[in-house]
């Protein structure tokens, strides 16, 4: 069964209850994932290195771990997609940054976390196709109403 989360639909997976609430579980695409463009991705491609984003997903702990829901509906992603939308969540809602920082700093943190997995720098060429992964994963994070 689908729903419409915001400009996408999505796949409904399951259902889970969160601290006393019913949650519906949907699958989040991630890039490699969704086909085509995500309907935000001009807008986030034209305002990478200007846009700080308003995080509107709701963070819920669950034994140490955050678990990102909207209205009713918890967020299913890849790891790496969770691991940005964490960042951002930490970056942008929890620590409020100085105005100079902006999604392209979080971008450019993910790809040397990613550097630091695979032990060792990737090329101009691979950075390059990364950040458009991860700005495509924004643009699908956007339009499920995650980030603004």
């Amino acid at each position: 069964m689908k729903t419409k989360l915001g400009n996408l639909e999505l796949e409904i997976v399951g259902e889970v209850e969160i601290n006393g609430k019913n949650y519906k579980i949907v699958e989040v695409p991630d890039a490699d994932e969704f086909k085509g463009f995500p309907p935000s991705w001009e807008t986030v491609k034209s305002s990478m290195l200007s846009w700080r984003p308003y995080f509107r997903a709701k963070m819920l702990e669950v034994d140490g771990k955050l678990i990102p829901t909207i209205d009713d509906y918890v967020l299913y992603m890849s790891e790496e997609m969770y691991e940005l939308l964490v960042d951002i969540y930490y970056t942008f809602k929890v620590n409020k940054p100085p105005i100079e920082v902006n999604i392209s700093t979080v971008v450019t943190r993910q790809i040397e976390n990613f550097e630091g997995k695979i032990n060792r720098s990737l090329t101009a060429e691979e950075k390059s196709q990364l950040y458009i992964k991860y700005a495509i994963d924004l643009a699908i994070l956007k339009d499920v109403g995650a980030i603004s």
